[in-house]
């Protein structure tokens, strides 16, 4: 079985999609060769997707975000993994937005064998938003990362240092700001900061320190040296950082709605994202509650093995065997 690998271009900073396919890549059987195939940027993008028909495999797995480079592509072996339809939904509206649900929707999602989804809920949005048979779509979670591994930490009862990943504008930055103002916590951010979001972080007097466009590794050590870390976003099609947080053995808070409440298990502080008050409770008894924390430390530990990378990598490899079987 040989399959290819369809990778969107290299973004600096930007590790998610390659270092949960790396992972699966790394657990497929020895009867399973793969060869990559990665994408270039801007105009010479759409180059690289016709040239991609000449790169085929048995199988062709499109990776996710570029979704389009499956006109190229045979349908009757080509699966595409959608991790959310996050952009579409938030992002774009009027004559903008129905161009990109043909393009980037529509026509390449009819157009393949099968879809993969990372969660329960990007399935659903695909059945509504997009008229996809349930039959075409299979849930397959991302794996736990292997990567990460436990470091347990003195947690600093004084100044616990909060971390939040994520630069997009469901990330609810500006919540957890108002949440922790007046507190004695430290924000590490991993994100970009525009000046809008610095003129608010200088305004609230939080202690704070910011990194960007840093390496895996890198991110890593901002796990290490965090005590708390926040994922309470508005819209997620997974969640990796609760993950992380778990494996790293971190408490976090995330949100419960979406997709995170799936992939958090019992292993996190489950928030209203949009309600300023419970993000601040949750803070607070993390920073309180050394028995609760140790808990969710413990579960998320557990939580991890629903999430092997065995696991995951048997449902892609039987997911093509079934596609070869069809032929």
């Amino acid at each position: 079985m040989n399959v290819t690998f369809f990778y969107r271009p290299k973004i600096k900073g930007a590790h998610s999609i390659e270092a949960v396919f790396d992972s699966v890549k790394s657990k497929l059987p020895e009867e399973v060769c793969y060869t990559d195939y990665i994408c270039t940027h801007k105009w010479k993008r759409y180059y690289s997707f016709i040239k991609a028909r000449k790169h085929q495999g048995e199988i062709n797995h499109i990776t996710g975000d570029i979704h389009s480079i499956a006109l190229f592509l045979k349908s009757s072996k080509t699966i595409i993994t959608v991790h959310d339809i996050g952009h579409y939904e938030r992002d774009l509206t009027g004559v903008k937005k129905a161009i990109f649900k043909i393009i980037w929707l529509v026509l390449p999602l009819r157009k393949v064998k099968y879809i993969t989804t990372i969660s329960q809920f990007t399935k659903q949005k695909l059945i509504e938003t997009c008229n996809i048979p349930e039959d075409k779509i299979f849930v397959i979670p991302n794996p736990a990362c292997v990567d990460f591994k436990f470091s347990p930490k003195e947690f600093n009862e004084n100044t616990p240092v909060i971390l939040q990943i994520g630069s997009g504008n469901n990330k609810n930055i500006y919540r957890l700001i108002d949440a922790i103002t007046g507190l004695n916590f430290k924000l590490l951010l991993i994100r970009r900061l525009d000046e809008k979001l610095k003129e608010k972080l200088q305004e609230s007097g939080i202690n704070y320190e910011c990194q960007h466009n840093i390496s895996r590794k890198e991110v890593y050590e901002c796990y290490k040296r965090c005590d708390i870390v926040f994922f309470a976003s508005e819209y997620e099609g997974f969640g990796m950082p609760i993950l992380e947080a778990n494996a790293v053995g971190r408490p976090v808070v995330t949100s419960s709605i979406s997709s995170m409440p799936d992939v958090a298990g019992n292993a996190a502080v489950l928030v209203d994202p949009y309600s300023v008050i419970e993000i601040k409770k949750s803070l607070l008894l993390l920073k309180e509650d050394k028995r609760y924390r140790l808990m969710l430390i413990e579960n998320g530990l557990e939580n991890l093995k629903r999430f092997s990378i065995e696991k995951i990598a048997k449902q892609y490899v039987e997911l093509y065997q079934k596609i070869l079987d069809e032929k």
